[in-house]
């Protein structure tokens, strides 16, 4: 089936002419077949400029769909392309099977509802985090030695993960569908009650779904010299992040770490929400990149740490402060292993853009080849937060949590006619998928020797003559 393409006065152009427009100062992207200069107007973009950079050069028609659905930004965003400067039409090839199918299902979720919020849902989840952060604030009161003080940091551990699936749904304008409104909802839950920053989990999540596991973009699996799911985030004795701007050397450390990096798996994940507390303040006192509610979100982690600590002064020795500091934190950190256990055992590219699609497949195949889902049921679903059916969440970002079981089941169909496969396996199986996927990469970089940046193939690379 041939796309319908209206007749313009437009200069046509192909993919590989789009792909030559992919630099800041000549962005070029192309959306439903028209292609946008944005050089300028990146800057501006609600998302952040970054995501943009991304798809610079590119089609990004599945990545558009995806997130400005009618159920958030999408009037808004499809009336702002009336305003951006057109400049060319896209010369498409013929629809597939499988991308007609998947517009078609991407309709008819949203002609059956499956995007409409239940407010009875969203109501009983907030009473649940109000009863976990009164009991927490109760029991800490009232702590007087180690096993009542374990009770009390562990209520406060359930309420940090609890609350961050909210946080997560919010930063998804899946709650309201109102932007704004839900980033009041996720600076309630994110900096005010855990002390992470919206801004700054908004900024770094959304390019992690824009370009999932790929080694040079995504900021979810950059985490050398802790952790290297592949061995391409170290093979060249350096990579370059787009996102942080910087260069990921395999020095020393970075091969002591790696070497044991399947060992070091869980220590690391119960200490990992400190590393979240660094990166909110990071992104917030950075006043060169653009954050939406700086200074509110300033004084929310002002506010959280202040509370915080004047809960801790009510235990009634410092050993027990800091078992319970501690204790909730390292608990807490099943949150950490929820997060990376999607993506950590499963494929990576290099690049902006994924390699193995067809045009018009990308952005569904990739979320496919990069994501998988946890086997989950009625009597643990609460536990997981909607993390446990990510390969659909990644493809519709802006369904509320609790429909997405059901656009689940329509997806897999589609996948299933077209033998697509849709990953999706137990919680103690994908542990010890992600610690053999750390272990085998670990093996390598035993094997690889340490070079200075200066000899590095990215060095070369970035200093090639002729």
């Amino acid at each position: 089936m041939l796309r319908k393409e209206k007749k313009t006065n437009k200069p046509r152009i192909t993919l590989e002419e789009l792909y030559t427009h992919k630099q800041p100062n000549d962005l070029w992207i192309a959306i439903e077949g028209k292609v946008y200069d944005l050089s300028k107007w990146a800057i501006s973009h609600p998302g952040g400029e970054h995501l943009l950079l991304n798809m610079a050069g590119q089609d990004a028609t599945g990545v558009y769909n995806a997130f400005h659905t009618p159920h958030g930004s999408g009037f808004k965003a499809d009336k702002l392309l009336k305003h951006l400067l057109y400049v060319a039409d896209l010369v498409s090839p013929p629809e597939s099977a499988l991308s007609r199918d998947f517009r078609e299902l991407r309709n008819e979720v949203d002609r059956d509802g499956l995007y409409v919020t239940s407010v009875t849902y969203y109501t009983i989840l907030c009473s649940w985090l109000a009863v976990l952060l009164v009991t927490a604030i109760y029991l800490t009161i009232h702590a007087i030695d180690v096993p009542t003080t374990c009770l009390s940091l562990s209520v406060v551990a359930l309420f940090f993960q609890q609350a961050a699936f909210v946080g997560h749904d919010s930063a998804h304008n899946g709650i309201t569908h109102h932007r704004k409104t839900d980033i009041i909802i996720g600076m309630v839950v994110g900096p005010l009650l855990s002390g992470i920053s919206t801004a700054w989990w908004k900024r770094s999540h959304n390019a992690h779904h824009v370009v999932t596991n790929s080694v040079t973009h995504d900021p979810d699996i950059q985490h050398v010299p802790f952790f290297a799911i592949t061995p391409d985030l170290f093979k060249g004795g350096a990579i370059w992040s787009y996102y942080h701007r910087r260069v990921f050397h395999f020095n020393t450390i970075a091969k002591f770490l790696l070497s044991y990096q399947h060992i070091l798996y869980y220590p690391v994940m119960s200490f990992a929400r400190w590393n979240l507390y660094v990166q909110s303040w990071l992104l917030l006192l950075d006043f060169k990149t653009k954050t939406d509610f700086r200074i509110l979100e300033i004084f929310c982690l002002f506010t959280f740490w202040t509370c915080l600590l004047y809960l801790l002064s009510f235990l009634p020795t410092w050993p027990l402060r800091v078992t319970w500091l501690v204790g909730s934190h390292m608990l807490a950190g099943i949150l950490h292993v929820q997060i990376t256990i999607s993506h950590f055992s499963m494929p990576t590219y290099t690049g902006p853009t994924f390699p193995r699609a067809p045009h018009g497949e990308e952005f569904i195949r990739q979320q496919l080849f990069t994501t998988m889902d946890i086997n989950s049921g009625p009597g643990n679903n609460w536990f997981y937060g909607g993390l446990q059916w990510q390969v659909v969440h990644h493809i519709f970002p802006r369904v509320p949590r609790h429909n997405l079981p059901e656009v689940k089941r329509r997806l897999q169909k589609m996948c299933k006619k077209h033998g697509l496969v849709y990953k999706s396996m137990g919680w103690w199986a994908a542990n010890k998928e992600i610690l053999d996927t750390l272990y085998k990469s670990s093996m390598v970089a035993r094997e690889q020797k340490v070079v200075s940046f200066k000899h590095s193939l990215l060095y070369s690379g970035l200093n090639a003559e002729g």
